[in-house]
């Protein structure tokens, strides 16, 4: 009796080292065993409002063209807003041409952004300007003028140097400058061409846009 108990309990002293490992083993993570992974975000591109503005706070151009508010002339422009620039500028057309105006960009943060602009400018005196067409001649004087140009069109800006394309009209508010010297009263033909070359009118011209400085 005594013999059978010491073997039971021997017994049971073998087994519980095992018992242990195996309960320890089953309270363990498989490390075998991957976790799931959690799904990425996916990235959303910022909208259009949030992109930088490809223009720096100054801007030199140099423009040309017919009818265009600083004639063959520069102009430097500072952005006051992300897509509104003030800008003024001085050349050489019909006499000399000084004013300022402004510029507003529909889509500031994209290379190629149409534009609505608005300039006043001045032009000056020309004195005793002689002109013929088809063998007659006249000689006029031009008064200064004051113009309102409205305008539009696009500016192309990939990298520091940009090119303007712009559109428009201009109004003039001054009245008629042109005046005539005393003799034979020119031919409408001729009065035509003289209106033609004045302040005012169609408007198209080209310019390089120069970013300055940093954004």
């Amino acid at each position: 009796m005594k013999l059978s108990v010491i073997l039971t309990a021997a017994l049971a002293l073998a087994t519980l080292p095992f018992a242990q490992a195996q309960t320890e083993l089953q309270t363990q993570p498989n490390v075998a065993t991957p976790l799931p992974a959690s799904p990425a975000m996916p990235t959303q591109a910022p909208l259009l409002s949030e992109q930088p503005v490809r223009y720096h706070a100054s801007t030199l151009s140099i423009e040309a063209g017919w009818g265009a508010p600083y004639g063959w002339g520069l102009s430097y422009a500072y952005l006051v807003a992300p897509n509104l620039d003030l800008n003024a500028g001085l050349g050489i057309g019909v006499g000399g041409k000084i004013g300022v105006g402004l510029r507003y960009y529909l889509q500031p943060q994209r290379e190629l952004s149409p534009y609505l602009g608005l300039n006043l400018a001045r032009t000056g005196r020309l004195d005793n300007v002689e002109i013929e067409l088809n063998q007659e001649r006249a000689v006029y004087s031009m008064a200064p003028s004051g113009v309102l140009h409205l305008r539009g069109g696009l500016r192309w800006q990939p990298g520091r140097l940009g090119m303007l394309a712009s559109f428009g009209y201009g109004v003039r508010f001054t009245g008629n400058p042109i005046s005539y010297q005393p003799g034979p009263t020119p031919s409408p033909e001729l009065q035509n061409v003289v209106k033609a070359i004045s302040p005012g009118g169609l408007e198209i011209s080209l310019g390089l846009a120069i970013n300055l400085g940093p954004r």
